[in-house]
């Protein structure tokens, strides 16, 4: 039997941006949020509008986008509520300290908090928007501290309640005790530090809770909150429930990878680029004949396919295939050639391109490949008034950037760069020139690789 499906918040815009060396402009704040709202989401959390000029703006025009879902802002304790209404949201979370101690260093008596938080509910409501009360560091405070806010709270008329486990100190069963104890109908937003916030965000949901708070990629403050993905996905194949259209989050997690600059693991879960790779042998036969044998999701749920790597673990009918999907027809002989070579080689890992070389050396025959890439090493001058580290982070997010170095003498990052043709070459070049923090660059490109 399918279980309710909870609400999907996602802050990737607002909360994402909080993760280190993470900015986005107004226009990448729009054009994720689109998508966002192409996939299912149920709020699209944007940025804290008081922050900044820009930030105002960035809520203002995701407001006006006429999204599905509902838009919203974040404000702490205190913010002029006024600032998120003209900005145009659907909904504002008031994030207020829930933990006496958190409240004290940041300069409030408890009843202070609980009064303010009950005042901004109560302005927002009168302005005829949705309110969240984002109830931070909740799994650090006593329980009846946390009824106590959340019933004043909701005396005033809050739509919802979120308790947060800033600290990451929640286990499975301690957070689902938790919203059991505040008898459900709580939202949840579970930090990563341990790398349990999808564990505990299921565990939550068991517990009854309404909603959870994701972002693209886990991105976040510190180590980061619930990523979408994976909870998305856990959810379909545990719990039956298709919380957001699963084939729309490889792109989404591609997008935000190259506008934050922070890039995914290659072996990641759900959208990570080598995910649905298999290179042993009794693996690649399962998956080519339709198992899934390494997967809770299925690759074509996710708008992907089963990738084939032919090395010396590989088997003969993975060979064949790879080299089919490389335009190169062989036969099972052929192919077992082919892998004797690869083995002979055990220690090298090779490119499309290379793998091609290989069969024409080992069957002595000229076949019809697909166009080779191209590739160049760019070198970037930064600004001498930004952190290398944080350019370089960006730049890795460029479509096409393979491996990013810092280096010393006159240029600051080395930057290896890939394409299908000289002209999305300098496509990609354009794009590395565009980051923030680029003064000039320097390009050569890779005639042969030994």
């Amino acid at each position: 039997m399918a279980s309710l499906r909870p609400r999907i918040v996602d802050s990737t815009l607002c909360e994402g941006e909080l993760a280190g060396g993470v900015a986005f402009t107004v226009d990448q704040r729009v054009e994720v949020a689109r998508e966002l709202d192409r996939a299912g989401v149920d709020v699209v959390e944007v940025c804290r509008p008081t922050s900044s000029n820009e930030d105002f703006e960035a809520l203002r025009e995701v407001s006006g986008e006429g999204l599905r879902a509902e838009v919203a802002g974040r404000l702490w304790l205190g913010d002029d509520v006024e600032v998120g209404v003209d900005a145009g949201a659907d909904r504002l979370l008031i994030a207020v300290p829930a933990w006496r101690e958190a409240a004290s260093r940041l300069g409030y008596e408890w009843g202070e908090v609980v009064e303010g938080a009950r005042r901004a509910v109560r302005e927002v409501k009168e302005r005829g928007l949705k309110v969240t009360i984002l109830a931070e560091w909740a799994t650090q405070a006593p329980i009846d501290d946390l009824k106590h806010l959340i019933e004043a709270a909701r005396a005033e008329g809050v739509d919802d309640v979120c308790i947060a486990d800033v600290a990451s100190v929640a286990s499975p069963s301690s957070i689902k005790g938790l919203v059991e104890a505040l008898g459900g109908g709580v939202e949840v937003k579970c930090y990563n530090g341990l790398g349990l916030a999808v564990a505990n965000s299921l565990a939550a949901i068991e517990g009854g809770a309404s909603g959870v708070h994701v972002s693209v990629n886990g991105l976040g403050e510190g180590p980061g909150i619930t990523p979408l993905a994976e909870l998305t996905a856990a959810l379909w194949r545990l719990k039956g429930v298709e919380a957001v259209k699963l084939d729309s989050l490889p792109k989404l997690s591609e997008l935000v990878e190259r506008y934050s600059g922070a890039p995914m693991p290659g072996h990641g879960p759900i959208v990570g680029e080598h995910c649905f790779t298999v290179k042993a042998g009794p693996h690649a036969d399962a998956a080519l004949s339709g198992l899934d044998a390494l997967w809770p999701v299925p690759p074509d749920r996710l708008g992907r396919r089963v990738e084939v790597e032919a090395c010396k673990h590989s088997s003969r009918r993975a060979v064949v295939e790879k080299l089919s999907r490389l335009g190169v027809k062989v036969g099972e002989e052929q192919a077992e050639e082919v892998l004797r070579a690869l083995r002979a080689r055990a220690s090298s890992r090779l490119r499309d391109a290379e793998l091609l070389d290989l069969v024409e050396e080992v069957l002595g025959r000229r076949e019809v490949r697909v166009p080779r890439r191209v590739e160049a090493v760019v070198m970037v001058q930064c600004a001498s008034n930004v952190h290398t580290s944080s350019v370089a982070r960006r730049v890795m997010g460029v479509e096409g950037v393979e491996e990013v170095y810092e280096v010393s003498g006159e240029y600051d990052i080395e930057v290896r760069l890939s394409a299908g043709s000289i002209a999305e070459l300098n496509e990609r070049l354009d794009r590395i020139r565009a980051v923030r923090g680029v003064v000039g660059t320097r390009t050569r490109f890779i005639l042969r690789r030994y």
